[in-house]
């Protein structure tokens, strides 16, 4: 497949102002830092929230890959810390030791497009992302 058909079609200025909005959970996305992985738990078009398997410090800021198993890769996104939660081993809620919440910041205008597309793939799973790098 050489190009990518999307049911139902969004404009690109509708889409946006969802993919601003909706916040997509229950993910098979991962990010990649120079501190290690990380399992994406949220995202939205103004950022993400991760858990870490270890405690780990994480700058002010920095950048970030998101990646998933369909060979989907974003590569060095800037993102800016907003909250930390550190669980104590006994007292651990969930999976994670460490959840982290970030802001995306200075996207490139070729981001948001693979941004929008990692979107258009939540909603309409179809997509073959290959066609499109």
């Amino acid at each position: 497949m050489s190009h990518i058909s999307l049911q139902p079609s969004l404009s690109s200025a509708s889409f946006r102002e969802r993919r601003k909005n909706d916040r997509y959970n229950e993910l098979d996305l991962f990010i990649i830092t120079a501190r290690g992985t990380g399992k994406i738990i949220d995202i939205s078009g103004d950022g993400l929230s991760f858990g870490c398997l270890y405690r780990q410090a994480f700058p002010a800021t920095w950048s970030l890959d998101i990646i998933n198993a369909n060979g989907f890769h974003l590569k060095q996104l800037s993102v800016m810390k907003i909250w930390e939660k550190s669980n104590r081993f006994e007292e651990r809620y969930g999976n994670f030791e460490l959840e982290i919440g970030v802001e995306f910041t200075r996207l490139s205008e070729r981001q948001e497009e693979q941004l929008d597309l990692l979107f258009r793939n939540l909603l309409f799973p179809d997509i073959e992302y290959r066609s499109v790098f």
